[in-house]
């Protein structure tokens, strides 16, 4: 068919407004399907997701795209995209889990400002202060660094120095280049997620998880595929289970190591195990290590076990008593840490160099307080731990980080209820186990604050504990 250029133009238009009307009543008759489908599992009592159909549906998807010639990438998205508005339209969307944590500290905060007096469990960072030889070499860092804008990869010799340590520690090679530099551990986090993630793509994620991880995902269109873990089985990760949720290819696997909010530590055999799995399928491994530091027990981390597919992210803030200081850091491959500098330029910039070289100048000093730290978070776990057995309660003693996430012996007991209880009557502040994944019986105690506080705040939940019995 021959065409002038204008008639080309409007006739052309006019086709793919056609297909376009095709594309949707078919997209539509898939939907009335759908439906008929979550009616039959709901009546037989099937689960909604079947990990080994999506993965025919995903291989068929993807030979045709190929015999058709689609863009690369793009029958992935699609299909990916297909299946999740079909488990939404089945399931319905899952809750905002990350509002339970920031809702509880909202009220907190209005508490205190009627001047009740809280003791706050539910706070996600130690009650360890910033050393004062920090302080003392802020001021002057901050009157020589102050006159230009800084790298946003962060400082040089900054990037260097963690360069160079973590290669000593986990005996691997690691180039500043590799070193990114930001504002806090959870924006590396953000930066990795929204960096790698687009529309349909998949991120798994082990169970119990901290929140952040799913709406990060969730925020540019990323469909979330779980893995439930449970405290009977001392929250280890089933193998099994792990390979029949790769074999769809997430995009992205988390591990949060040691784990907010169980405070379980993955073995070495099993890290490996983990990595080796997800490069089979060509996942990459975001390990988040933020609480590594805190580990009563044998730790491995992920720079020991591999040198490829993974994003490596730690922080500052909870080790070295620098909350304010906000600094956190990340170590991948060239490629991934430029995209995720990319994001950074685009919104904060970068981390204020003064603050970076506070912490560089005087790098050998605040590492003199991470045994003193180390030691009073084993203690306060300790006291924790034996406060709470008084109770009718269920747990696993943290084998690192500074969570307990123990779970009730009472029946049809609703975490979210009872947390808001204990924080109206009470005056303690913890968080809900819903917001870590379909943990309703669990709630989540943190020990950030002092011991006095932790005593007392499981003597007042122990109480309500009893009362509900």
């Amino acid at each position: 068919m021959v065409f002038k250029l204008k008639d080309d133009l409007d006739t052309l238009r006019k086709l793919i407004l056609e297909v376009d009307q095709q594309i949707f009543e078919l997209a539509a008759k898939r939907f009335r399907l759908v439906a008929r489908v979550g009616d039959y599992k709901n009546h037989q009592g099937l689960p909604v997701i079947n990990l080994h159909v999506e993965k025919e549906v995903i291989n068929r998807a993807l030979k045709l795209g190929e015999t058709l010639d689609l863009p690369k990438g793009f029958s992935s998205k699609i299909i990916n995209l297909f299946i999740q508005e079909s488990v939404w339209a089945q399931a319905g969307s899952s809750a905002n889990r990350v509002a339970y944590l920031y809702n509880i500290a909202e009220q907190v905060k209005e508490l205190e400002a009627k001047g009740e007096s809280v003791i706050k469990l539910n706070f996600e960072e130690p009650t360890f202060f910033t050393p004062p030889q920090v302080k003392k070499v802020a001021s002057p860092s901050l009157k020589k660094t102050c006159k230009n804008y800084s790298s946003s990869q962060g400082v040089p010799e900054l990037r260097s120095t963690i360069a160079t340590e973590l290669s000593q520690k986990h005996d691997c090679t690691i180039s500043a280049e590799q070193v990114l530099i930001t504002p806090s551990g959870k924006f590396a986090v953000f930066a990795a997620i929204v960096s790698m993630i687009s529309l349909g793509d998949r991120v798994l994620i082990p169970e119990p998880s901290w929140p952040i991880y799913e709406n990060c995902t969730r925020l540019v269109g990323g469909r979330v595929d779980s893995i439930h873990t449970r405290l009977e089985d001392d929250w280890m990760l089933n193998m099994e289970q792990l390979e029949e949720a790769l074999a769809v290819k997430p995009k992205l696997l988390i591990v949060c190591n040691p784990n907010n909010p169980t405070g379980k530590i993955v073995s070495e055999t099993d890290l490996k195990e983990i990595c080796q799995l997800a490069e089979a399928q060509g996942t990459v491994v975001l390990s988040d290590e933020t609480h590594s530091a805190y580990t009563f027990t044998t730790s491995t981390s992920i720079l020991d076990v591999t040198d490829s597919n993974f994003v490596y992210v730690d922080n500052f803030s909870k080790i070295y008593g620098l909350k304010g200081e906000r600094i956190g850091y990340a170590v991948s491959n060239l490629e991934t840490t430029t995209r995720m500098n990319r994001l950074l330029q685009l919104s904060v910039a970068y981390v204020p160099e003064f603050v970076q070289r506070a912490i560089l100048n005087d790098l050998p000093l605040i590492q003199q307080n991470v045994e003193a730290f180390m030691k009073e978070m084993d203690e306060r776990i300790e006291l924790a731990c034996k406060e709470l057995i008084n109770y009718p309660l269920l747990f696993t003693r943290p084998e690192g980080g500074i969570h307990i996430f123990p779970r009730t012996n009472i029946e049809d007991f609703d975490s979210r209820m009872f947390t808001k209880t204990l924080l109206s009557k009470k005056k303690v502040a913890v968080v809900p186990g819903e917001a870590f994944g379909e943990y309703p019986e669990h709630f989540r105690l943190s020990l950030g604050t002092n011991k006095r506080d932790i005593k007392e705040g499981v003597k007042r939940i122990g109480a309500l504990l009893e009362e509900w019995l």
